[in-house]
């Protein structure tokens, strides 16, 4: 399985990087850069973002804990005729948040076991020194199609998904919000389904 998800991951990067470049908080400025690729098959979504940014922190090693205060990437994705969405956040180690729900108040958590279904890939390179750091990495992540467990889906061919990208770090020295769709509030929200952009599936 492993030589399968790198040989993925490769794959994935002849296709189109997209990028996170709206700073929608533009008082939270960073050096933080961040692009996207999605692919689907009939019965998986694949993602893989790509991070470089200065500083490293993780402190949350738990499944459902406070991971975008780590270096974090998120998806968050709303299916036809569904008025919740998912949100799925997962930190430069791997470990993942996930939830489901209309708002940011109004979540259920899935289980450990649903959000184990997902395969990922990840890299990660930190080389710091006492003049410069830089982190990159990238995470791979291959969603079957029986981890929207609220939703009847029986194939993503076809389908046109709301959604938005995301990377952040609350907790790192200069904390960050870059998105793909832009958000119009006062302060950093990403659960903004209004905000949400089409992705078309072929």
């Amino acid at each position: 399985m492993c030589a399968n998800l790198n040989i993925l991951s490769e794959e994935m990067d002849r296709l189109e990087k997209v990028e996170l470049k709206n700073v929608s908080w533009p008082k939270y400025q960073s050096t933080a850069k961040a692009n996207f690729s999605i692919a689907h098959q009939s019965d998986q979504l694949t993602i893989k973002f790509r991070v470089t940014e200065k500083h490293l922190s993780v402190k949350n090693a738990e499944i459902n804990g406070a991971v975008n205060r780590d270096n974090c990437v998120e998806f968050f994705v709303q299916f036809p005729d569904c008025e919740e969405y998912y949100n799925i956040e997962f930190n430069c180690l791997g470990v993942g948040k996930i939830g489901f729900g209309k708002s940011r108040y109004d979540r259920w958590l899935l289980d450990e076991t649903l959000i184990k279904s997902i395969k990922i890939d990840l890299r990660l390179r930190y080389c710091g020194s006492i003049i410069n750091n830089n982190l990159n990495w990238e995470l791979l992540l291959v969603i079957p199609l029986e981890f929207f467990c609220y939703n009847k889906i029986s194939s993503f061919d076809g389908m046109l998904l709301r959604a938005n990208f995301y990377k952040c770090g609350d907790d790192l020295p200069d904390p960050h919000y870059l998105t793909w769709n832009k958000i119009e509030t006062h302060e950093p929200d990403f659960h903004q389904p209004e905000y949400f952009g089409e992705v078309q599936l072929a």
